[in-house]
């Protein structure tokens, strides 16, 4: 079969855009992308090397002054493609069972920010309470406080701290009462008052204040309601989780070295809090322990209508009952029994694709109304010749135009998988280039979505990561006519575009008959425009973006502004002597190719396909 063309959703096949080179990785490191998308607006291409991380947007490396932005972190090149991710808002939380969690944030194009997960409480206890009791009479009990802050910003996202404890009183029979007070906690709304009058360390709820003090007229406290314990599930090595998304409001990690079906799940909407009471509450963080018959690792967890948790062994969803997910409800039931290897599963509609645990098989997973459950269909069952001798390392899903899932092979082709599962679709197709492709992300820019990926190529002998972004095979257009000239069907390309996109005018002077091979004066607005290397090269006149252009070719320097030319057929009315703006400069040596050193690359000039040529000193002369 032949390689390099996609399948269309549709029937028939299209040979695929190419590939613009856009920069060497940091270090020249084989690269992990990771997709980033903030808003429509604002998406991003995350290169991750060796502690390190870039950032891409629109088809360029972002920079800090004149400078790539980069970003240090703790992940070595050999953890790079076990890194697990998920995203909400402007926050990514990312693991790698070698590391605390992390929590990768964006506050602009060049600041962003990685750090170790605070898994406690936001907002602090006060830092002390003072209880006093009202002077009285006869039998006396103990009473002890404990006071929490609370946020309530008033979206149900409650948070409330861990308690402080406050002295032990005396109260007497004839008053019963005492007070307590406390410092204030930095964003709190209200505080919580608990108190244990037993003597037997259990304290139950008994009121709120507003402010720094309470008085308690004997409140019996309410033992169901305790203020909530929990510390850092994951603290030191062996304890640090693999997996991790989100669930009914819910941030959810799994699968330590010392717990591999162990997942936690934070309080509802506050995604750093892991703490419970006692007894247990709905709104308390769950700690969950799949039952099997053999140890299966979670590797993934993805929310489809319950959530999928993908293991070395089996599938197993995870939900609660139908009035909420709680502490109380959660229950599991294994569904399948293929599972999943590292590659993380894909969410495409209401199914979830992926590879079993060699990446040599591909399965859809969802939900069944025949099964009345969720099932998997193995997808590649009739391109097994796809992955029979390689399996997947990486993919992404590319939902415009084509509707493609790209992985790459761990001998680093490409493969696409068109995938439209409401029609039936799963068209399989293999892609090379002068390289080898190490990793893909696909990311929303503009209408489409663009593959970013990293190719190892030898160039002049010398392996070298360059990070690349999949062209538009969708045509530039200009009044309905394609523009062929912006084609872009080549591997690690750049393209030169002449055209003038500033007020700068031309004006051209000193025709008799306005046509070749008469010389003309032509003089630019700008005083530097010109210098005495651009005598052979041309300037055109661009009517219209579609329209085939008017040559000048420069014959003699004169000054910065100032050239001769002599027309190529004759000089249309409109800029006879006319300052114009619509113009391009056309060269015939192209430099800024190092990336391609010694390399024979193939040209498109002006819509034309011209002879193949060698890249010397890091440029390529074409004919006129």
């Amino acid at each position: 079969f032949r390689s390099n063309f996609v399948v269309s959703p549709y029937g028939g096949v299209l040979n695929r855009p190419g590939f613009e080179f856009v920069a060497q990785t940091e270090g020249n490191e084989v690269a992990r992308m990771i997709r980033f998308k903030f808003s429509a607006s604002d998406t991003y291409a995350l290169e991750f090397t060796h502690l390190k991380m870039r950032v891409y947007r629109n088809g360029g490396l972002v920079l800090s002054g004149m400078s790539p932005f980069v970003l240090a972190t703790p992940f070595t090149r050999d953890e790079l493609l076990a890194i697990r991710f998920t995203q909400s808002a402007d926050v990514m939380d990312m693991v790698h069972p070698n590391h605390k969690p992390q929590k990768l944030r964006r506050f602009d194009h060049d600041n962003w920010t990685i750090s170790d997960a605070v898994l406690v409480p936001a907002i602090a206890a006060p830092a002390s309470a003072t209880a006093t009791a009202t002077a009285g009479t006869g039998t006396t009990q103990v009473w002890r406080y404990q006071i929490t802050a609370v946020s309530d910003d008033g979206s149900n996202n409650v948070e409330e701290s861990l308690p402080v404890t406050s002295n032990a009183i005396t109260v007497f029979a004839s008053t019963l009462q005492g007070s307590v007070v406390w410092p204030a906690s930095a964003g709190a709304n209200y505080y919580n008052i608990y108190k244990d009058n037993a003597g037997a360390g259990i304290y139950g709820f008994i009121g709120r204040s507003t402010a720094l003090s309470f008085t308690d007229n004997n409140i019996t406290p309410t033992k169901t309601d305790t203020p909530p314990t929990g510390t850092d599930p994951f603290v030191g090595a062996g304890n640090y989780p693999g997996a991790v998304g989100y669930f009914q409001q819910r941030l959810v990690y799994a699968g330590t070295n010392n717990k591999p079906q162990t997942l936690w799940f934070s309080r509802p909407g506050v995604f750093n809090n892991f703490g419970y009471s006692f007894p247990i509450k709905d709104d308390d963080a769950i700690t969950w322990t799949i039952a099997s018959n053999e140890v299966n690792r979670v590797n993934h967890v993805a929310p489809l209508r319950s959530l999928i948790t993908f293991t070395d062994g089996a599938e197993v969803i995870i939900q609660g009952s139908a009035a909420g997910f709680t502490p109380k409800t959660i229950n599991g039931d294994p569904q399948t029994y293929n599972g999943t290897g590292q590659l993380r599963p894909l969410t495409i509609n209401d199914n979830a694709l992926y590879a079993q645990e060699r990446g040599r098989e591909v399965t859809a997973f969802g939900y069944s109304l025949q099964a009345d459950g969720f099932s998997g269909s193995d997808i590649s069952v009739l391109s097994s010749h796809f992955l029979e001798d390689y399996g997947l390392i990486d993919w992404d899903y590319q939902k415009i135009p084509h509707s493609i899932v790209w992985g790459v092979r761990e001998d680093g082709a490409l493969v696409g998988i068109t995938y439209m599962p409401e029609q039936n679709v799963a068209g399989w197709h293999l892609h090379s280039t002068d390289g080898l492709f190490k990793s893909i992300c696909s990311v929303p820019e503009g209408r489409e979505d663009y593959l970013y990926a990293c190719v190892e190529r030898t160039i002049n002998g010398v392996t070298k990561r360059y990070i690349e972004r999949s062209a538009s095979r969708t045509p530039v257009r200009y009044a309905g006519t394609a523009i062929i000239a912006k084609s872009f069907f080549v591997d690690s390309g750049l393209m030169y575009d002449g055209a003038n996109t500033t007020a700068e005018t031309m004006t051209l002077t000193g025709g008799t008959l306005w046509k070749h091979p008469e010389t003309l004066t032509l003089t630019s607005s700008n005083g530097s425009r010109f210098v005495i290397g651009d005598v052979g090269d041309e300037i055109q006149y661009l009517e219209t973006p579609a329209a085939e252009p008017f040559r000048l070719k420069i014959t003699a320097y004169t000054s910065g502004s100032v050239v001769s030319v002599r027309p190529v057929g004759v000089v249309p009315e409109q800029i006879r002597g006319v300052a114009f703006t619509g113009w391009a400069f056309a060269r015939d040596t192209f430099s800024g190719l190092a990336h391609l050193e010694g390399k024979k690359v193939a040209i498109l000039a002006d819509g034309n396909v011209v002879a193949q040529k060698t890249v010397a000193a890091g440029a390529v002369t074409i004919p006129t």
